[in-house]
């Protein structure tokens, strides 16, 4: 990278920036009878109306996402994110953060990802191992040059990545803290000529406010996060917090005025923009063709390897429901009978399961990850210590807590045996991830190779339920 020619006007100059951030595969919006709500054309449409398309038109936009671009419906997590990154490439996206949900498929996914995008995956802040060296995957930053002005994008990438994804997609891989990271780069961008400077990161908020405040001295003008899907647009000091919630439901729209006779921004404005369409008013709203066809090609693919038929909801199953959570290790115990005890995790669980027919898309959908099924031998001493370690994450199997708190069988209703063995399932997510315990507890565990949606989609399929002999009557939905 060389440094950049200076601006050859005096004038100020504004810099547009949208940012999406955990869009998770959500091409096509969700929608009711009223509404259609987010997803990428619509997103799309939304900017482009409001004359911010980022196009050769308007050259002074800059897209960007903050990260967990492709794991969510089937759509995109049946394609390990293919289809999100052509979707994105049409849009005109200009980078990304990486997220903790890009590994979910292990990092020669995030390398057939990043050779597809036309645009980096940045992560200042992600080393190879031993190094202060970043993968070939990501580039630490980048600058891009909008209309004559020289923006500095510098990526972080969450620090407690390893606590929520499976330790197997991360060998090799260590994660560094913001603000070393910030004090490092920083000089570096505006040394190859930056003239404004953006943190895109995969950081929450609240820790982005901290972050923020911690550098102020840098002179930092934008700070972009995502990760807990909570939408935020202020201003701290002399910079900006943007972060829009989740899967295109609205974008963050920061503007910044550059005065190249000070080498400032010397105003800044910012707002939170909803997608939210009336299917009555339709034509005011008007996506892309481009994008639109692409995401028909994408769905028709999925319908055809996805769209069977496998049972029927009358009521339809909550994300977080008890009801989803028993389906799920109930499947599993019914498919793996050798098992006693089953134990998953509330954070596996991705979308609602609408009423009306379940087809194994829908499955896919719920649960997007490739977790497989491990058995662990542990006993009911151990079991009861990683419950109290993070029982309300845990979704049990076999087992429930009584009226007095006490974890007892299913089967009898007698309290688990602190000194009997159990054979447990659990998912290989859950034994390679060390803040759970269950790693402690066997040394040798029995990997099963079944995908951990596969009982679920084969339970249903066994229940043979329509509209007159729903599936809803067969769910245990007491809360465990």
């Amino acid at each position: 990278m060389g440094i950049p020619t200076p601006l050859s006007s005096a004038a100020p100059r504004e810099l547009v920036i949208i940012l999406t951030n955990d869009e998770h595969g959500y091409l096509l919006p969700v929608e009711d009878k009223d509404f259609y709500y987010g997803g990428a054309a619509y997103s799309a449409a939304s900017w482009t109306q409001k004359g911010y398309d980022p196009s050769e038109a308007n050259p002074n936009v800059l897209l960007l996402s903050g990260g967990d671009s492709w794991t969510g419906p089937a759509i995109s997590t049946w394609v390990r994110g293919e289809s999100a990154v052509e979707v994105m490439n049409l849009m005109g996206y200009r980078a990304s953060a990486i997220g903790n949900h890009e590994f979910d498929f292990g990092q020669e996914v995030i390398r057939q990802r990043a050779a597809q995008a036309k645009f980096p995956f940045l992560a200042a802040n992600l080393y190879r191992q031993g190094t202060q060296e970043s993968p070939d995957f990501v580039e630490p930053y980048a600058i891009i040059e909008i209309q004559g002005l020289h923006v500095g994008v510098i990526g972080l990438a969450l620090r407690e990545t390893p606590t929520v994804v499976a330790a197997n997609n991360l060998q090799g891989l260590t994660f560094g803290d913001y603000e070393p990271t910030l004090r490092r780069w920083v000089p570096v961008v505006k040394q190859k000529g930056a003239q404004v400077v953006i943190v895109l990161s995969h950081i929450c908020p609240d820790d982005l406010l901290v972050l923020a405040s911690e550098v102020q001295d840098l002179g930092i003008s934008l700070f972009t996060g995502g990760h807990c899907h909570e939408a935020r647009v202020i201003t701290i000091g002399n910079s900006v917090i943007a972060v829009s919630s989740a899967h295109w439901n609205d974008y963050a729209l920061a503007k910044l005025t550059y005065d190249p006779q000070t080498g400032q921004v010397v105003k800044t404005e910012q707002q939170l923009v909803d997608v939210l369409v009336m299917k009555t008013a339709q034509d005011k709203l008007k996506p892309d063709p481009q994008i639109t066809q692409a995401i028909a090609k994408w769905n028709e693919r999925v319908q055809l390897a996805l769209g069977q038929v496998i049972g029927y909801t009358a009521s339809g199953l909550r994300t977080n429901s008890p009801a989803m959570h028993n389906l799920l290790v109930d499947s599993w115990l019914w498919a793996y009978p050798n098992a006693d005890l089953a134990i998953s995790n509330t954070g596996g669980f991705r979308q609602d399961l609408a009423a009306g027919e379940i087809t194994i898309e829908d499955i896919v959908g719920v649960l997007p990850f490739d977790n497989e099924l491990v058995e662990i031998s542990a006993t009911g001493q151990e079991v009861l210590r990683a419950l109290d370690e993070a029982g309300s994450q845990f979704v049990l199997g076999g087992m429930r807590r009584n009226e007095r708190g006490q974890i007892v069988l299913l089967r009898d209703g007698q309290p688990l045996n602190p000194r009997a063995t159990y054979r447990v399932l659990i998912t290989d997510y859950l034994y390679s991830n060390k803040k759970y315990l269950f790693y402690l507890y066997d040394d040798e565990p029995y990997e099963t190779s079944i995908l951990w949606r596969q009982p679920v989609i084969d339970w249903i399929t066994a229940q043979h339920s329509n509209a007159e002999n729903p599936l809803d009557r067969r769910i245990d939905s007491r809360a465990r």
